[in-house]
């Protein structure tokens, strides 16, 4: 099936966060676009509504379990897409990575123990730190002048404090959508090894990557690292299935996946309805792998599309080039703003919504965050109101 990520439709009125829940800053907020929230303008694949509708034609949505060749399937789709061999009794599931990310940290920590985290990063991996009584040690991604890279002397020596006890990955990267390589992971991997460092590694967007990058998931690179990490993923961002709250955790280490469980089982978790379905469909169906592949040339374009047109229009703003993801990290700085300014500048004066960089730490100042997931029609209303707003200033 050739899929139309042209059509534009119409979420308004569906209970849309994206669209109805667009945060007021400002008293004289306009009705903005969205383009920040990390869900797609684009329909799920036509398997996935499919199975969905089906299983709401059932009129009793009571609790539900997840299918028998749930963790089969998911174990499949990581060897096809990710070179990855994941035996199905190392699966488990959650209501989305980042509840599972919590019961993986605390299945590893205690309160008051110290959880390193690499920033500029997605900002609820601080808040379930904090939230759940944990210290956050930083770890700042650094800026090389074309690409954000890992400070791994800095790493050596954080790491070395006996207080600190889980590492919190994020790969692919969000915001900076950077696909990490093999050698950097080793890097990392060997250091956390060294010193008694456990991982959980955030992989929800590890579908989403650019031709001439890979994903490589740091638990697959040896078995010493897959005995010390606990992977958290889903086909969530892939296929636009957020809302079905489901996601896949990946634990090797028998112990660490016991651990886990039971955490997840404190917290009262039950897999949704929904999600077990949604997902079963996404990782058995191969019209929805076509539909990824197909995807990921449309977003490629929207990013060249981006990046073209800020160069011709908007020089002051620039587009750092994605290997992975669907949220592009724009470089406000020459804009001369302040934070506050910068996101009234998009909000109010252009009337787009898009992420502050601020929210996902300080190296994040003077950045704002596109999602490009959409039609390109829907991109250039964005972007022709950005100009006239750029060209005021």
């Amino acid at each position: 099936m050739k899929y139309d990520f042209n059509k534009k439709i119409d979420r308004m009125g569906t209970l849309s966060y994206k669209w109805e829940g667009i945060p007021v800053e400002f008293p004289e907020n306009p009705k903005a676009l969205p383009f920040w929230i990390a869900d797609m303008e684009f329909a799920c694949p036509e398997p996935i509504v499919k199975a969905v509708c089906e299983r709401a034609r059932h009129p009793i949505y009571g609790y539900s379990h997840e299918s028998d060749d749930a963790k089969a399937l998911t174990a499949s789709w990581l060897k096809r897409r990710h070179e990855w061999d994941v035996q199905s009794e190392w699966v488990t599931f959650s209501g989305g990575v980042v509840p599972g990310l919590i019961a993986m940290m605390k299945a590893v920590t205690q309160p008051g123990d110290k959880v390193i985290l690499q920033p500029p990063v997605y900002y609820p991996l601080f808040e379930m730190i904090r939230d759940n009584g944990r210290i956050i040690v930083e770890n700042p991604l650094v800026y090389d002048g074309s690409q954000w890279v890992m400070n791994v002397e800095e790493l050596e020596i954080l790491a070395s404090d006996p207080e600190v006890t889980l590492f919190v990955l994020c790969n692919p990267h969000n915001p900076v959508s950077r696909a990490f390589t093999a050698r950097e992971l080793e890097r990392l991997g060997d250091i956390c090894l060294r010193n008694g460092v456990k991982i959980a590694s955030d992989e929800i967007h590890a579908d989403i990557v650019y031709k001439g990058n890979r994903h490589t998931p740091i638990a697959s690179l040896s078995k010493e690292l897959a005995e010390i990490t606990m992977t958290s993923l889903s086909p969530s961002k892939t296929f636009n299935i957020a809302g079905l709250q489901i996601s896949a955790g990946i634990i090797p280490n028998t112990d660490l996946l016991v651990k886990v469980e039971a955490e997840l089982a404190n917290a009262q978790y039950i897999v949704n309805l929904f999600g077990a379905v949604g997902l079963k469909a996404a990782y058995q169906d191969p019209e929805c792998e076509a539909y990824l592949e197909q995807m990921l040339v449309y977003l490629w374009g929207n990013y060249e599309f981006v990046n073209t047109y800020l160069k011709n229009n908007m020089p002051k703003i620039r587009c750092q080039r994605p290997e992975a993801t669907y949220l592009i990290w724009l470089d406000c700085h020459a804009l001369g703003l302040s934070d506050a300014e910068l996101l009234r500048f998009f909000l109010v004066n252009a009337g787009v919504a898009l992420d502050p960089g601020s929210v996902f730490g300080t190296q994040g100042k003077g950045y704002m965050r596109l999602n490009i997931a959409c039609p390109r029609e829907m991109l250039k209303i964005c972007l022709d109101r950005l100009t006239k707003a750029y060209h005021a200033l």
